[in-house]
Formats: C-alpha cells, structure tokens, sequence
C-alpha cells in the first residue's frame, strides 16, 4: 500500500505534528515541511522524502533505510542512532544535526553538505559520499571503512579514533582534520 502527503510540487506543512513509532514506510512526502516534528522511532522504509525541510525535529532512533532524501534540508534536528542506510541523500543538506551513532551504511551521499554536525561514532562504512563537504564537523570514532569520498571537502573534522581503513579520498581537499588514533590502513589520500 502506498500513501501519498501532498502532490509533490505543493509543500505540506506538517510542523508539530507527532507520528513518534509509526510505520510510514513506502509513504511519499516529496516537499514536505516538519519543523519541530516528533518523528522518533518511526519506520520511514523506502519512504519518499526528496526536497523535505526537517527543521527542530527529533528524529531519534528513526529508521530511515532505502528512503529517498533527494536535496533533503536536515537543520537543528536530533538524528541519535537514527538508521540511514543504504538511503539517497545525494545534494542533501544536514547542518546543526545531532547524530551520534547513526548509520548512513552505504548511503549514496554524493554532493551530499554536512555542516557543523556531532557525528561521532556514526556508521559511514561505504557511503558514497563524492563531491560532498563535511565542514565544522565532530566524526570522531567514526566508522568510515570502505567509503568514497573522491573530490570531497574535509575542513575543519575532527576524526580521531575513526576508522578510515580502505577509504577513498582521492582528490579531496583536506584542511584541519584531526587524525588522533584513527586507523588508516589501506586509505587512499592521493591527489
């Protein structure tokens, strides 16, 4: 069964609303507005959420796996332990986002914009995060194995105890990273 919020080309304002728990899995909500939406715990499987604006919300222990954020905006919102994987979040924008231990497991994240965001120990291993930028960011512990991040920005990250083993950051451009303990076997920083 498939649900539909809105048309697609109109923005439904869905601020304040609680769906905490819910299964929406497969439900389309291309443009959607959630600001200061409860959305915790709730199954967003395959749902359809490209263009979305989540501003205030928590999503805390959301899952969110094989859901289309196409040109997502993801501001001041919770994503703890929130499971992203295998998700497209390519030229999505996540800014202010709390998200310690969440999963972006082969996560197709290409252009994708982090900004100012506490990720540590979330769970990258191979994202596919090309042309990106993690910018002002905290990954520390981090799980980063096997991911691509050809052509990204790294400014700015703090990536101590992380695991970057068989990572991809060819043609990166790479400015104050901190690199403390973190496991770089195999990682390939070519230019």
């Amino acid at each position: 069964m498939c649900y539909v919020i809105g048309r697609g080309d109109d923005s439904v304002d869905l601020r304040g609303v609680s769906l905490a728990g819910r299964d929406m899995s497969g439900w389309h909500m291309e443009g959607a507005i959630f600001g200061n939406a409860d959305l915790s715990g709730t199954i967003l499987n395959g749902a359809r959420m490209a263009r979305v604006k989540i501003s205030g919300a928590n999503l805390s222990g959301a899952r969110m796996v094989t859901a289309d954020l196409e040109c997502a905006e993801i501001s001041s919102s919770d994503l703890r332990g929130a499971d992203f994987t295998r998700a497209h979040l390519r030229m999505a924008r996540l800014t202010d986002v709390t998200a310690p231990g969440a999963i972006f497991r082969n996560a197709r994240m290409y252009g994708a914009e982090l900004k100012n965001c506490d990720m540590a120990d979330a769970d990258f291993s191979g994202a596919d995060g090309r042309y990106g930028s993690c910018v002002d960011c905290d990954l520390s512990g981090a799980d980063l194995h096997g991911s691509n991040f050809a052509r990204a920005v790294f400014s700015n990250v703090r990536l101590g105890n992380a695991n970057l083993s068989l990572a991809y950051f060819c043609d990166a451009q790479v400015a104050e990273v901190e690199l403390a303990g973190a496991d770089l076997r195999g990682c390939s920083l070519k230019k």
